[in-house]
């Protein structure tokens, strides 16, 4: 068997000639080379796309994050509701452990009228703070006498919760709102039997009585209890005088 006149060697010789040097004779691996060849571009590339990440990165840090809206569903505004009352009745609660520890205070001027309502424990008499005011004060005849008012709050930071007795007070006697109120007047009324009410800022009001003989001249007593039972305000009308039934 014939063997071929050239073996495939594992090296390639690089002759240089450099007049009048002599010629310079190099052996180079040819795995070194086939290295060069790929490890070379592979380099290159890694370093291209390492420059591009970090440039990316840093463009990436001065852009803001994207503000992505929020959807609520109808759950959790339940969740959020049911959150905020059961914090208002901790409050609530609170207030009154400390109404319970505390010695009743008297009312600081005499009222007639509220000798009509039973004086809850610990009642204090809060009017000097001004929490509640009254606005658009108004009284209007149709079958029934109507007064219309406005509960304004002086601090709208903050919610007001509380009850709403009134008294029209005639030569006839007095009546009582709301009307469920005037079955327990000869009793004496306890505050809780007034209209409920809660705000911040301003809260609309239509007390209604049934009418008395025409001609006669009515005023108004307007009380504003706290939830706990401490009296906010006490508001006398000025005198009303009664037409004839529209």
């Amino acid at each position: 068997m014939k063997e071929s006149i050239q073996n495939t060697g594992n090296e390639v010789a690089i002759v240089i000639y450099d007049a009048p040097l002599p010629p310079k004779y190099f052996r180079i691996k040819k795995s070194f080379i086939k290295t060069i060849l790929v490890a070379a571009p592979l380099l290159t590339v890694f370093l291209i796309a390492g420059f591009f990440l970090w440039g990316l990165g840093e463009r990436l840090k001065s852009i803001p994050a994207p503000h992505l809206p929020v959807v609520v569903s109808e759950s959790d505004k339940k969740i959020a509701t049911l959150q905020k009352e059961l914090s208002e009745v901790h409050k609530t609660n609170e207030d009154l452990l400390l109404k319970l520890s505390s010695t009743p205070a008297p009312t600081t001027a005499e009222d007639p009228y509220l000798m009509m309502i039973k004086k809850p424990y610990g009642m204090q008499n809060l009017i000097d703070k001004g929490r509640i005011g009254l606005d658009q004060i108004k009284v209007n005849q149709t079958n029934k006498i109507e007064l219309d008012f406005q509960l304004v709050s002086r601090a709208p930071e903050s919610r007001v919760s509380g009850h709403i007795l009134v008294f029209m007070v005639s030569d006839s006697g007095i009546m009582a709102y709301p009307a469920e109120a005037n079955k327990q007047l000869t009793q004496g009324l306890k505050y809780s039997l007034g209209e409920n009410f809660s705000f911040s800022r301003l809260r609309p009001t239509k007390a209604e009585f049934n009418r008395v003989a025409t001609n006669e001249s009515v005023k108004f007593v307007i009380y504003i209890f706290s939830r706990e039972g401490d009296l906010l305000l006490i508001k006398e009308t000025e005198s009303f005088q009664l037409g004839a039934k529209k």
